[in-house]
């Protein structure tokens, strides 16, 4: 995790660089640019050689490598820099799915009446189809995640007839094998979906205002308790972590055992700074 960096020109020379840009990658093949407001951002470098110009950045860089674009540099010199980059503690659960393993998250009493969700995840794939997660109830309430064709797709639906359900996409390109960071959050009807800090604002159809889910909340595919109808599509196979869901913190309930993983083949690695992860699909992921 990136939080920070500096840069200076090459000592006692006329070289530095005065404008550049960040990119970054999990693995050396797929490059993204550090974004501002939405914007690609632009940094202002160095005016001499010895002064250090930093930069807080606004969002953390989650990623393995880093690379520096020089745009501008000396006039008096060539190209030059000297760089430092600042980060902090980080530590994860990160969970791998193979195509075939969910994570059934059964409620402590049935639910009912729910009318408030707050569910939040990140996910790093190179599939562009699967399920992220999925809950439905006896009355036709439902609530489901999935990639579709590298896009994101949220559907819900209050418990109205099947034709009335909402379904909002998000994204293009997800299955960049990139970490991708998603928050849902659900008021009655009024739903904030935010995708890589962009957010959707939207209300969903029909009059009824309460989630009715059964026993149990899914991740990484349908249940076996799933309707016939909501059958016919993939799992999900990548990784994700931090996952929550109404304030219960999944993947640590995962690590601890207190959800059932039955059917769930898994390698669940705990990593901190500096520290890499191997593991299945996961094993490119190293967090600074």
């Amino acid at each position: 995790m990136v939080v920070a960096i500096a840069t200076q020109g090459r000592y006692s020379s006329s070289d530095w660089t005065t404008k550049y840009r960040l990119l970054y990658s999990d693995t050396q093949k797929n490059w993204r640019p550090y974004l501002q407001d939405g914007n690609i951002m632009t940094f202002e470098g160095n005016v001499n050689s010895e002064g250090v110009v930093r930069y807080e950045l606004q969002h953390p860089i989650l990623a393995r490598y880093i690379r520096l674009i020089p745009l501008e540099w000396s006039k008096e010199g060539r190209i030059g820099v000297r760089l430092e980059l600042y980060g902090c503690s980080y530590w994860a659960d990160v969970i791998s799915f193979d195509g075939s393993s969910i994570i059934s998250y059964r409620f402590r009493s049935k639910k009912l009446k729910i009318v408030k969700d707050v569910i939040s995840l990140k996910f790093r794939t190179t599939a562009g189809d699967g399920v992220l997660l999925h809950g439905e109830g006896q009355q036709g309430d439902y609530i489901s995640l999935e990639l579709r064709r590298a896009r994101l797709q949220l559907s819900i639906n209050l418990g109205n007839l099947p034709d009335r359900h909402t379904s909002v996409t998000s994204g293009s390109l997800l299955d960049d094998d990139h970490w991708h960071s998603v928050v849902i959050e659900r008021y009655r009807r009024n739903v904030n979906f935010t995708l890589d800090h962009h957010t959707q604002q939207f209300r969903t159809n029909g009059e009824f205002d309460h989630l009715d889910l059964d026993y149990e909340i899914s991740f990484g595919g349908l249940p076996i308790s799933a309707k016939p109808n909501s059958g016919g599509r993939e799992n999900f196979v990548g990784c994700m972590e931090g996952i929550t869901y109404n304030g219960d913190n999944i993947t640590n309930l995962v690590r601890r055992k207190k959800v059932d993983t039955s059917s769930f083949v898994r390698q669940l690695s705990l990593k901190k700074q500096n520290k890499a992860i191997y593991q299945q699909f996961c094993e490119q992921t190293t967090r600074k």
